[in-house]
């Protein structure tokens, strides 16, 4: 969504990149390259180049946000167009190595294009006790630390993001 609205919403403007409405952002755990979804999504993909939509299906089921996810989707090569980043923004993206949603994970990770700085976040990159998953990414004290310390005009300060443990699922 975050893309979606700096590529075609208005949120940047490429031209003139002090004009954004967006300067910082951080994404926990997006699908921006897209998704297998475990492999279900390269399977679903696979039918429906053969004529069975099944996506169309599992679109109508779960919404279109689902189908919209798969990578080589319509709208994940439409957002690729250009590039992953828009020039004045900064971007840290934060991903986990236990993601059973965001398949395979480093898809969550973007390109720094022109004007654009990029930091992508392993969470377990020097906290192998961190066992967070997609659901629980949203509770882990490394990743909070880190979207807490993201927008820090000096930086990223590394020391003072927690290492801690964080289960599957559940969280702490």
């Amino acid at each position: 969504m975050t893309r979606q609205y700096l590529r075609f919403e208005g949120g940047a403007n490429p031209a003139d990149p002090t004009k954004n409405k967006v300067n910082t952002v951080v994404s926990v755990a997006g699908s921006n390259h897209g998704t297998t979804l475990v492999g279900i999504g390269t399977l679903g993909r696979t039918i429906n180049n053969l004529g069975l939509n099944v996506l169309g299906v599992v679109g109508a089921i779960a919404g279109p946000a689902a189908s919209d996810q798969v990578i080589d989707s319509d709208l994940v090569k439409g957002l690729a167009v250009g590039g992953d980043t828009d020039p004045g923004i900064e971007y840290t993206v934060i991903g986990t190595k236990y993601d059973e949603v965001v398949t395979p994970y480093k898809t969550t990770f973007l390109t720094a294009g022109p004007g654009a700085t990029v930091n992508n976040v392993t969470l377990q990159n020097g906290c192998e006790i961190d066992l967070s998953d997609h659901l629980s990414i949203s509770v882990s004290p490394r990743a909070i630390g880190i979207v807490k310390n993201a927008p820090d005009p000096k930086g990223f300060p590394t020391k003072s993001i927690p290492c801690a443990f964080d289960s599957p699922i559940t969280g702490s």
